[in-house]
């Protein structure tokens, strides 16, 4: 399962957008970038609305606060490719096998479109519904037992602890809504997944099958290009999941730093969730235990959070490479997440107060965005204006300016020679002010 394209209309702070791509570029990744209060996060969770289907009726949200200020009707249309033999519409006994099938057979062809509409009754209630496409069956039962039709969602609080278990819990037995529930608030912890990880080592201690998954988790985990200088697994016990950092020290993954938790947390639960929809067997390249090759949806909301600028470099590089099917979409406010979208799309929000139109980024604005360093980044203005510099640093720009224009013609002083070169050394990637 893939998206192909949003239509939002008065949906929060979003009036009205449409992000659409190419078939072809469905797989890859995918950046929403914006100011604060663009509706970045909206933009996810109108998504997620849509791909719970029929489970959000059990979420505790209030969707008065969904519908647009002085809006009677709210809309979200979205536009899923499908596969025919992965992706069910009903329950059956329909076997595939992802690590037998050709490339033309996983090929997704087929779409349906499903909305999401909110509609005021009076000034105090809003009504919600959804659409979906003749002959899909809308049995929630039927549509969390179904192998494909995979998605998940991890809004910007990624951690192991400090969740809300109880309200947690009572969500387990429906497991679409389960996969995207961090999207929608901060009382969600993924602390499942290691409970998982532990349930895998005792069914191989046990010699079960499914206990073969665990060596592959720590391989994959265990890439030298994955964690920062050289962090990975040592052990999964019954005591807990235990890391070895940088420096060589033991410790729990609880005490790793944020920026380790919030890849790994996200990272253990989406192939949890793999092999949930698709079974323990189907999720990792049987030929290259690196990669995975499950196809389905992954919204990602502030993907660059705690990360060192090094790690938001290649984060979106790694994720495209080790998971070549999965369709990520994620909102950021740092450039250097875009620079992993030569297979994907950027994407930027309208301005919030604004009249602008949401708009793909293309041609030299993508090229400088991808390829570029991180001032030609922000040199496009797509992350704003006037912000490679501070207005000190604009005043000494001026100042130098204006000492190299009176050297041109007279001698300067010695204090003004020397606070001409310390300007100079200052701003060394402005070469034409810095003559």
């Amino acid at each position: 399962m893939y998206i192909k394209r949003v239509a939002i209309n008065n949906v929060r702070s979003l009036k009205s957008l449409i992000w659409e791509i190419e078939e072809d570029q469905c797989p890859g990744w995918h950046v929403i970038i914006g100011d604060n209060g663009s509706g970045k996060s909206t933009f996810l969770k109108a998504i997620s609305f849509v791909l719970v289907f029929e489970e959000i009726e059990k979420i505790r949200e209030n969707w008065n606060q969904w519908l647009r200020k002085n809006s009677p009707v709210g809309r979200v249309f979205v536009d899923i490719l499908h596969n025919e033999i992965i992706d069910e519409f009903s329950w059956n006994d329909k076997y595939f096998d992802l690590t037998e099938m050709k490339q033309s057979e996983i090929e997704i062809k087929p779409f349906f479109r499903t909305e999401a509409r909110w509609q005021r009754l009076d000034t105090e209630v809003v009504w919600i519904s959804q659409t979906f496409p003749e002959g899909f069956h809308s049995s929630v039962m039927v549509l969390s037992r179904s192998k494909g039709l995979f998605s998940c969602s991890y809004g910007p609080f990624r951690r192991f602890t400090g969740g809300d278990k109880e309200q947690q819990d009572s969500f387990k037995s429906y497991p679409r809504l389960t996969a995207h529930l961090s999207i929608f608030g901060e009382k969600v912890a993924l602390t499942e997944c290691l409970d998982w990880l532990q349930q895998l080592r005792f069914k191989q201690l046990e010699k079960k099958e499914e206990g073969n998954l665990l060596n592959s988790i720590i391989e994959f985990v265990n890439q030298s290009n994955f964690l920062p200088f050289n962090a990975r697994i040592k052990d999964i016990s019954s005591d807990g999941v235990t890391f070895i950092d940088g420096n060589g020290c033991e410790l729990p993954v609880e005490e790793l730093s944020d920026g380790y938790r919030s890849i790994l947390s996200m990272t253990f639960d989406l192939i949890r969730q793999l092999v949930r929809v698709y079974g323990f067997d189907q999720v990792f390249d049987p030929n290259d235990p690196t990669k995975i090759i499950a196809p389905g949806v992954v919204l990602i909301d502030e993907i660059d959070v705690h990360l060192h600028p090094t790690w938001q470099r290649r984060i979106g590089i790694w994720f495209r490479e080790h998971f070549p099917k999965i369709q990520f979409i994620v909102t950021t406010h740092s450039p250097l997440i875009c620079q992993a979208a030569s297979v994907g799309t950027v994407y930027r929000l309208p301005q919030p107060g604004s009249d602008e139109q949401g708009e793909m980024i293309t041609g030299q604005m993508l090229d400088r965005l991808v390829y570029g360093n991180v001032l030609d980044a922000y040199g496009t203005e797509v992350f704003g204006e006037g912000i490679t510099r501070s207005e000190k640093s604009k005043q000494n720009l001026a100042r130098l300016a204006k000492l190299n224009q009176k050297a041109k013609h007279k001698r300067l002083t010695v204090t003004e020679e020397e606070e001409r070169q310390k300007l100079k050394a200052m701003m060394p990637s402005n070469p034409d002010i810095s003559n």
